[in-house]
């Protein structure tokens, strides 16, 4: 597989078996004998792809240091700098499914509803700890930011000619879903300070909750 993720990096996104078993230096038949045939290959590809950018974003969004904007501007920006590195990497994930995905279903799709579903486990986490329990709340807003920061920056990396730089596009999509976060904690009486080392916003929280 990794041989097939080096050539589309390259550029040859409708490389032969032959082709891959040659930039991996086995002979096609070893690689036929690893794979049922093209579309398995294919499917283990887009995991492996989407894997290597799930590990990406779980890093930025580590919750154990920084504050509320700092997570989030490095989660969006870990989004921004994998689009931009892999362009090539991504069109391939909206070109078919993933190991285990119906044949209808791309990979971007699927792999923006693992993001959602393990973001929405990390904020529902967190906000048990203040005593807020509201599945359907923290579903809705973590889909919508996912969503929208997935098309944003999508949009932003295919124009040949952007109408924000880099950094600006980061400060302001980071504006965007701190503007969700923080309508849905208002909803539930919660006074968040996105400049804070979060931790200790929690803490607080914890400590005023009855």
């Amino acid at each position: 597989m990794a041989a097939t993720i080096e050539l589309l990096e390259q550029g040859q996104v409708d490389a032969s078996m032959q082709q891959i078993a040659e930039h991996a230096g086995l002979a096609k038949s070893v690689v036929y004998r690893q794979f049922s045939g093209r579309d398995e290959l294919d499917r283990r590809v887009r995991t492996a792809i989407c894997l290597q950018f799930t590990d990406t974003l779980d890093t930025a969004l580590n919750v154990s240091f920084g504050s509320i904007r700092e997570i989030l501007t490095r989660a969006v920006s870990a989004v921004v700098e994998w689009f931009e590195t892999h362009p090539r990497l991504h069109d391939f994930l909206r070109k078919g499914p993933a190991v285990g995905d119906p044949d209808d279903v791309d990979a971007v799709t699927s792999l923006a509803t693992t993001i959602s579903a393990r973001t929405r486990g990390l904020v529902s986490g967190l906000a048990g700890v203040v005593g807020v329990v509201d599945e359907p709340a923290v579903d809705t807003m973590c889909f919508a930011i996912v969503s929208m920061t997935e098309a944003t920056v999508t949009r932003w990396a295919r124009d040949p000619d952007p109408a924000m730089d880099r950094a600006t596009l980061v400060t302001t999509v980071t504006g965007y879903a701190w503007s969700v976060l923080d309508a849905v904690a208002r909803d539930h009486a919660l006074t968040l300070d996105p400049d804070r080392p979060l931790l200790e916003v929690l803490s607080e929280l914890a400590d005023d909750t009855p």
